[in-house]
This record gives structure tokens, sequence and C-alpha cells, in this order.
């Protein structure tokens, strides 16, 4: 059998001493190093760029060479080949940063719902809410009645989309969420507090002023103020991208709150939910029904498994007020 060359012999041991120095770290058991370092090790890693790891880290280039240099030497392991031109994983490096990407990850799961603990513990409830959204009688309500009955908790509210504000959730950033269906239900607890039909607004001097119903040939050429489809994507894509396949013509405004000034200064309708058209309540206006248009479902979110003091006092007090309000239907 040939002999192994002094330089693959000295790759083989390294890789198997990576082995063995995973399988610690997987397990909890090197115990000469702390997490810090596994930190380090995979941002250089990710980044394959000490200087774009420091940035991403906020730390001095220099004490991150030396921290990896320091750490290679608790290991008697290479896990960075380093020239002039570019950073690469040793086979050792690469064996190591899957176990510790794990590791990592579980690192910053765990240091948000600490800092969500703290957070709670100190009196703060993180809410993230929706643009516009203040004159929501429920939502309003809610957040009302949480402050009249707990004066010792701060509410932190925190503006946004759908899509932003499901991201900081899930990043831990805030506790519960305020958002509009549709949306990735994935890990998440929703109590669903209202759904609200589409409608149209619609100038009384416009010719389809005179119809009670607008049916989905009717908007056939017609010119429709909308909010941004970057607002949120998947929200246009199931309520409002039916209207261009019908026909429509859609102008879509950054700030829609303004929709119906902006509506009567060009003579043209607006689609938006009744409740909103109720809100903008201007006599120049008719309200009619889009029926062939899916209601809109609004939810309060929250991750299944992260849960603190504040946030449950909060839910516990939401699922409360939706009882009352389906006992008033009923």
């Amino acid at each position: 059998m040939a002999k192994l060359s002094g330089t693959k012999r000295a790759q083989g041991q390294s890789v198997k001493r990576a082995k063995l120095a995973a399988s610690d770290t997987a397990k909890g058991g090197a115990s000469q190093f702390s997490v810090e370092y596994l930190l380090f090790f995979r941002a250089v890693a990710d980044n394959l760029s000490f200087t774009k790891a420091a940035r991403e880290l906020n730390i001095d280039q220099s004490w991150l060479s030396h921290k990896i240099r320091q750490f290679e030497e608790m290991l008697g392991i290479t896990l960075f080949i380093r020239n002039t031109r570019h950073v690469e994983l040793t086979p050792a490096g690469r064996v190591l940063l899957e176990p510790v990407q794990r590791l990592s990850t579980l690192v910053e799961e765990t240091r948000a719902v600490t800092e969500a603990l703290c957070e709670s513990m100190k009196g703060v409830l993180r809410v993230g809410c929706l643009p516009f959204s203040f004159p929501d009688p429920l939502r309003t309500a809610l957040m009302d009645d949480f402050i009249d009955q707990h004066e010792n908790i701060r509410l932190q509210v925190t503006s946004g989309p759908t899509p932003m504000l499901l991201d900081q959730l899930r990043l831990g950033k805030i506790d519960l969420a305020f958002v509009s269906a549709p949306f990735d239900e994935t890990d998440l607890d929703l109590l669903l507090l209202r759904e609200n039909e589409f409608c149209f607004l619609i100038p009384k001097d416009h010719i389809l002023a005179s119809k009670q119903v607008i049916e989905e040939h009717d908007v056939d050429g017609m010119k429709l103020i909308i909010p941004s489809p970057n607002y949120h994507p998947a929200a246009f894509e199931l309520y409002y991208k039916p209207l261009s396949k019908a026909g429509a013509i859609l102008e879509s405004i950054p700030e829609f709150q303004s929709a119906a000034t902006y509506a009567q200064d060009r003579l043209q309708p607006v689609v938006c939910t009744r409740y909103a058209a109720e809100r903008y309540n201007n006599e120049n206006f008719v309200r009619r029904p889009a029926r062939f248009l899916p209601p809109c479902r609004k939810y309060l979110a929250r991750l299944s498994e992260r849960q603190t003091p504040s946030q449950i006092l909060m839910w516990e007090l939401a699922e409360k007020s939706l009882q009352e309000v389906h006992k008033v239907a009923a």
C-alpha cells in the first residue's frame, strides 16, 4: 500500500481532529474555549473575509484575526488558508462549520428570547402595528384596555407592513404583531380579529356610481387607485391582481391614507376595505361592494414557542375581547 505524503498525512490528521472538535462542540464538551470563538469562526467562514466579518461583528479586524489564531492554537487545527487575495476554509474548517452553524443559530435564538424576557420583566411589551391602523376600534380598544389594566407595563409600538412585522417577530425584536393576511403562518399562533370585505369608493358623478354592486366585468378599462404593491406583495397578488386581470388600470400611491382626497382630485375610484371606506366618509363618494374579491383578514400574531409574561397578558385580553364581540354578534 502506498504511503501517504507528509502533506496528505497532516491534512488527514487535521480533519480527524476537526471532526473530534466538532463532535465535542455539538455535545458541549469543548470546555477549553467559549462560544465567542465559535461565533467569530462562523462570521469569517460565512464571509470568507476578515474585513467583512469584523464589520459584521462590529469589532476591530486585528482583534478578530488574533481571536481566530488563538482558537486555532487551542484546537491544534488550521481552519483558514489566508493570503493577500482571499481567505478560504481548510478541509478541517469545512468539517467544523456545520455544527458551529447549528450552535450559533441556537445562540442567536437564545439571545433573542433572553432579550425579550428582559424587556418583559422590565415592564415593556413590544407591539408591531400596521401603518394607519390607529383608528381601528378593536386594535385601539385592546391597547387602551391593556394600558388601563397594566399601568406598570409600557407599550413600545413599531409600525410597518406585514412582511416587516413578521420578520421582526421571528427575530425576537417584537412580542406581538397586528398583521394582515396573506402570510406564511408557520410557527405562529394567530387570533382572527376581523374579516373585512372589499369595496369601491366611487365619485358620485362617475359612470358606475349608479350601480349598487360592482361586478368583475365592470372594472374592465376602469382606472383604480390602490396601495403600493411593494407594501405587501402577497396581498397585492390576492386582492388586487384579479382587478388587473379583469382589465382594470391600476394606479398605486404610497400614502394610501390620503387616497380619498387623491381620488377626488382625479375623479377616480378607490379600492379599499369596507372599514376603511367608512372611515373616509366623504360625501362626494358612494360606497359599492366588490363581492368578487376575497375578504381581508386581520390577525394578532405571536411566535408559538416564544412567550413572555406581558405578551401573555395582552393575548389573554385579546381572547376575552373577541369572546365578548362574538357574544354581541350572536
